[in-house]
This record gives C-alpha cells, sequence and structure tokens, in this order.
C-alpha cells in the first residue's frame, strides 16, 4: 500500500473548553479528523463534542506498545514500574462494563522495552507505540506545566489510528506512583492518556475519567466512571469486529496536548478545542514533514 500526505498538523486533546450545561446522558466526545486547514467544516455541537470528520479508532487488537527502558530516573520509577502502568491503564479501558458481562473488543499487548525513545511514524514499517519518560528536557508542544503529550498517526480520510506515542512529563520531578494522595499520580495521568489514546477527547462529567480538569494530589482518575464506559464500548462494541480499512493510506501525524497541572485549583474555562491551557496545554504547531 502506499502511504501520502505526512505532515504535522495541531490536533487538540486536552484543551481547556467551554462545555455546555447539557444534561444528556452523553458526555463524552470522540476525537476526529476535521481540519479547517483542509478545507472542511469543522463545528462544535451542544456538548461541546468538535463535529465534521471521522472519528478515531484503533482497526487491530491487542494494540502492541513497549517502553523505553530508560524509565525516569529523576522521579524513580523504572521501566518495569512503568510498563504495568501502562498495562492497567489499558486494561481499565477494555474491561470497561458494557452490560451483560461483556467489554470492549478492543485489548493491549506489551513488546517488552526498547533503548528507543523516538516518536515517529514510518510509511511501509512496523511502528510500536512508545511509551517514555523526558526528564532532561520537555521538547513536546505542550508548555512546561504539561503532564503528558500524546502523539498520533491516523488515516483522515477514514479516522483509523496508525501509530501513537506518548511522552511523560518528568523534568519536574513530580511524578508519583504509590498513592493518588501523593502529587501527580502516574496511574490517574496514564489511564487518562489511554482515553485519547483510543480515540476520545474530554468529557463534561466531573466524575469522568476525560474530565478536563486533574487536581494533583486531590484527582483519581485510575476508575472509569459510567460516561466514559459508555465511550468505549460505543468505539468497540463488544460483538463488533475490529477490521483495519484496506487501500492507500492517507496519514496525517499529530500531537494531542496531554494532561497539565491547573494554574488555580478552579481554572477559568477557555474556548473549546483552540483555546488557553488549565488542564491541558497551548496548543500549537509542533513540526512539520513534507
Amino acid at each position: 500500500m502506499t502511504d501520502s500526505s505526512f505532515r504535522w498538523l495541531p490536533f487538540a486533546a486536552c484543551v481547556i473548553a467551554t462545555l455546555s450545561s447539557s444534561t444528556a446522558a452523553r458526555a463524552y466526545c470522540r476525537t476526529n479528523t476535521c481540519d479547517s486547514a483542509r478545507g472542511e467544516n469543522c463545528s462544535v455541537d451542544k456538548d461541546g463534542c468538535r463535529q465534521g470528520g471521522k472519528p478515531l479508532y484503533w482497526g487491530i487488537s491487542p494494540v502492541p506498545f513497549q517502553v523505553d527502558q530508560a524509565g525516569s530516573i529523576k522521579n524513580k520509577i523504572d521501566a518495569s514500574a512503568f510498563e504495568k502502568v501502562i498495562a492497567d491503564a489499558f486494561d481499565t479501558w477494555s474491561s470497561a462494563n458494557c452490560g451483560k458481562g461483556k467489554h470492549p473488543n478492543i485489548a493491549a499487548v506489551s513488546l517488552g522495552q526498547t533503548p528507543n525513545d523516538v516518536v515517529e511514524y514510518v510509511a511501509g514499517q512496523e511502528n510500536a507505540n512508545l511509551f517514555m519518560f523526558r526528564d532532561d528536557m520537555w521538547m513536546a508542544t505542550a508548555p512546561g506545566s504539561a503532564l503528558a503529550l500524546t502523539t498520533v498517526s491516523y488515516d483522515w480520510h477514514t479516522g483509523e489510528i496508525y501509530d501513537a506515542d506518548v511522552e511523560v512529563n518528568g523534568t519536574g520531578g513530580n511524578i508519583t506512583n504509590a498513592r493518588t494522595s501523593d502529587g501527580a499520580d502516574l496511574p490517574s495521568v496514564m489511564t487518562h492518556e489511554m482515553g485519547h489514546f483510543l480515540g476520545l477527547d474530554h468529557s463534561s462529567k466531573k466524575t469522568a475519567t476525560m474530565y478536563i480538569s486533574y487536581v494533583p494530589g486531590k484527582g483519581d482518575l485510575r476508575r472509569l466512571d459510567v460516561d466514559d464506559m459508555a465511550a468505549v464500548c460505543l468505539i468497540y462494541p463488544p460483538r463488533g469486529s475490529v477490521a483495519s480499512s484496506t487501500g492507500p493510506r492517507y496519514v496525517v501525524t499529530s500531537p494531542l496536548t496531554g494532561c497539565t497541572l491547573p494554574r488555580t485549583p478552579n481554572p477559568e474555562p477557555g474556548p473549546f478545542f483552540w483555546g488557553v491551557l488549565s488542564f491541558a496545554g497551548l496548543l500549537v504547531l509542533r513540526r512539520r514533514r513534507a
């Protein structure tokens, strides 16, 4: 198959939102491919969800991943512990209750540790979904307060995800892996990020793992809310078949700005997708590849 249209585009995942106060049962939003730079008509519905493109999803299961063998010296989290946190976060989503004892038709498998820490998608090759700490320098799109950044390569014709790499900001030495009350809880952050990894945007429900705000030491995002479960069960229904698209690939690689520390305990919301940061980052163009 041929691959074309490789470029880096701004694509929001954890941007602060002005969300509707709608009491509808559905509070979650799915991330989609809509991009006004391609002349597409992107809009926002009454629940604050972006409309106009194809929703993102994985066309394979299990989804393989690898972990940077360096772990995080600054945060005292080794690669094995990091790998377990990632696997547990995947399991949290894949074991969601879809009703009648059913679970989402999506899973993950660890391919172990690797010395590779490069965020990239290479056409025509097998691509690992890498998880890594950045202890020395935070070179991601998000600002210094950002806790994580996920970069996704997907087909903008179909929404199928081909590769996703996750960077965790370890420069502050404030990431913890014990109790949720200890600070910036790594399992909470990774469970939230895994929602983005699987194709979800934010939820307007305050008790949801995918809610826009997280206060380190007080918030607990390790457990899914019924809203989160409804979302992942919709994308990967228990009785559905995971099918990869066929034909030419039209791949866009985009940074999804990850979770950040709020500036204040009660951050003021900004404009929806392209707003100012609080829980998330100020989204800017990361890089372009022709």
